[in-house]
């Protein structure tokens, strides 16, 4: 399974939750992922931010995308 794959699943699961604490869960699999690319972290960032934003026009029930779009949002802008 590649990376964004892996990254997405768990992201998948912490949409869903209710945990108080996800936020910071939603930025460790982001940063962890953003950490093993080896090519170029902006290209891993528009793929990331790709799939989040194709996961969110699904409007799967219970599912709130928006801290994962919003922490790509911020790390994008950082860069800048």
């Amino acid at each position: 399974m590649d990376r964004l794959a892996t990254c997405m699943d768990a992201l998948r699961v912490l949409a869903k939750s209710t945990d108080p604490g996800r936020a910071v869960l939603i930025e460790k699999y982001i940063d962890a992922y953003l950490t093993t690319e080896t090519v170029s972290v902006w290209h891993a960032l528009e793929e990331l931010g790709k799939a989040i934003r194709d996961e969110h026009a699904q409007r799967r029930e219970g599912a709130s995308w928006s801290i994962a779009k919003e922490y790509v949002r911020s790390v994008l802008h950082r860069m800048t």
